[in-house]
């Protein structure tokens, strides 16, 4: 082969290897390129949501303070959030809340005259009774809705006495009346309140805490409670009633939940607790 002709395969060699080259290092930048070319950052939709500030339960009335807005992913979000906090402001749970929970338009009741809205306040375990307001305590305007009383009641019940022969030697049963003092229910808390707005030429009717009211409450009286109860405490309550027993109701502090262990009163009650049976006779 002649000189020539090898410097000339060398030279077709050289630029052969030196395109394989050149290829290798635009392969080899754009991969580095590749890997430095920052991530595509999904976006994720959020929605600000309002949530309770403190553990609440049922039947209380949500306050500036009990709520507050938190922004959360759309994908965790249930149906009838609420956005707004002036949505809820005023309005009253209708199920028991702890504190960082979503608030629902469905576990909130608006305290207007519509009592069908106050009987979702109740829990399924629950009743709404009306109870007469006929007390010292409802006549000077104590009580007040969200409050806790417990019902005192007078009654007369016929009780059977020792059963005694007669002169035949026959048992003959016999009854007494007696009157009767005893704390009916303890622990109830006042869920609404029905009242009469005295005017000049009406008397109008309304719910304590109804939002359209503009009347001067001082002239109100009140004419019931309404009361959410355990059916079996209702049914006592309604047969009391009904027999002719007269109430009385009395405050509690509102964060009172002793159940207090009280003994009946009676007429034999009395006469032991005061020694009536060992006075002189006159």
């Amino acid at each position: 082969m002649s000189y020539k002709l090898k410097i000339a395969l060398m030279i077709v060699l050289g630029l052969l290897l030196l395109g394989v080259g050149v290829f290798s290092s635009m392969i080899l930048v754009q991969r580095v390129q590749a890997n430095q070319a920052p991530e595509e950052v999904e976006i994720v939709p959020m929605t600000a949501v309002v949530v309770v500030t403190r553990d609440l339960s049922l039947g209380d009335r949500i306050a500036e303070a009990d709520v507050k807005r938190v922004i959360i992913p759309d994908e965790y979000l249930p149906r009838n959030i609420i956005t707004s906090t002036e949505e809820v402001v005023d309005k009253i749970v209708k199920v028991d809340l702890i504190e960082g929970q979503i608030l629902l338009s469905n576990n909130l009741a608006d305290p207007t005259m519509n009592t069908g809205d106050l009987n979702l306040i109740l829990s399924d375990a629950h009743v709404l009774m009306a109870f007469p307001a006929d007390d010292l305590l409802s006549q000077e305007k104590v009580i007040q809705r969200g409050d806790v009383v417990d019902i005192f009641a007078t009654f007369q019940q016929e009780v059977p006495l020792p059963v005694v022969e007669n002169e035949e030697g026959v048992s003959e049963p016999e009854t007494e009346t007696r009157t009767f003092t005893l704390d009916a229910l303890q622990n109830v808390g006042i869920t609404a309140m029905v009242l009469d707005v005295i005017e000049e030429d009406a008397s109008t009717n309304f719910m304590q805490g109804d939002s359209a009211q503009t009347s001067n409450t001082s002239n109100a009286r009140t004419r019931a409670y309404l009361l959410a109860l355990d059916p079996q405490d209702a049914l006592i309550l309604k047969y009391l009633k009904d027999t002719g027993g007269i109430f009385d109701m009395v405050l509690r502090v509102p964060t009172s939940t002793a159940q207090f262990d009280l003994t009946p009163v009676s007429e034999q009650f009395i006469i032991e607790l005061y020694g009536l049976e060992i006075l002189p006779t006159p």
